[in-house]
């Protein structure tokens, strides 16, 4: 398995496409701290400006941005790496070399968790240092410290990267399980796209009715990854993201950890598809 491992990341290495996807991201955080800072901030005087740009306030809205730019982005990788094996006509050369389908497919996933970790972490490290940058020019200490002794420890920073990572994989798995029924990258894609512009239709829909109607929203993946993702405050200050969706008083919003539950079903659900369809098809030449 670890054999097999290296050789979907060497092949993975060697493509321009991931990359490439990392790209957008980095200009999106980019322009969000600087905007924010130089724009809203020093032009304007609106403290949402400060708080998305200077750390430690910085760090929801970074990892807001990241997981809403990088669950798109990852997705279309994770189409790529399994539906351009079908096109090139490579699964069954990979299978009949001794490979179960269990242990091929299992490869590809690891493969992509391991590409989307380290992209992850990657592109919220040049995040943080627009953030570092914005702080030293502000002339404010470096520090999680904020000023009436109220910031995260280190703990509550990885909880709140871990938040934002764990809220990519429902999203990275859905392209994932369709490009592995379909045997389509364009599928893959097209179809994490449409469910991400329909489902934010849907909401903005149910929160619009209200009532009861608006309770249908916990059964979606997007309501319960904003859940996930607003418990990632840093001294109670609502945070500011160039995220386009929307983002419900904390009230309209499931328990975090009900959300969590939730995302963590959609995967389940997803996998069982994915290892179910590939397990039983006539995979041909």
């Amino acid at each position: 398995m670890g054999r097999m491992l290296a050789a979907e990341l060497l092949k993975v290495r060697t493509r321009w496409m991931p990359y490439v996807l990392l790209l957008p991201v980095v200009a999106a955080l980019a322009f969000q701290t600087f905007f924010g800072y130089f724009a809203i901030w020093r032009h304007d005087r609106d403290i949402e400006g400060l708080h998305v740009a200077v750390l430690p306030w910085s760090l929801p809205s970074l990892l807001d941005l990241t997981q809403f730019l990088g669950a798109i982005l990852l997705a279309i990788l994770a189409s790529s790496l399994v539906g351009t094996e079908h096109g090139w006509g490579t699964v069954r050369q990979a299978l009949i070399r001794g490979q179960t389908r269990v242990q091929y497919l299992t490869t590809k996933l690891l493969s992509i968790c391991v590409l989307a970790a380290i992209g992850f972490l990657l592109v919220l490290g040049l995040g943080i240092l627009f953030s570092v940058i914005v702080t030293a020019v502000e002339d404010r200490p470096i520090t999680l410290d904020l000023p009436n002794g109220d910031g995260p420890s280190l703990g509550d920073v990885a909880l709140m990267v871990l938040r934002a990572a764990y809220a990519m994989l429902p999203y990275v798995l859905l392209a994932f399980t369709l490009s592995v029924v379909a045997r389509s990258t364009t599928l893959g894609v097209a179809g994490v796209l449409v469910y991400v512009i329909a489902e934010g239709i849907v909401l903005g829909v149910l929160g619009g009715v209200g009532g009861a109607t608006a309770d249908a929203r916990a059964y979606f993946i997007g309501h319960n990854v904003v859940a996930l993702l607003v418990a990632n405050q840093v001294g109670h200050v609502d945070y500011f993201s160039l995220a386009t969706r929307d983002n419900p008083p904390a009230s309209e919003l499931p328990d975090p950890a009900i959300a969590a539950l939730v995302l963590g079903l959609y995967c389940v659900a997803f996998l069982a598809i994915a290892f179910w369809v590939f397990r039983r098809r006539d995979i041909g030449a």
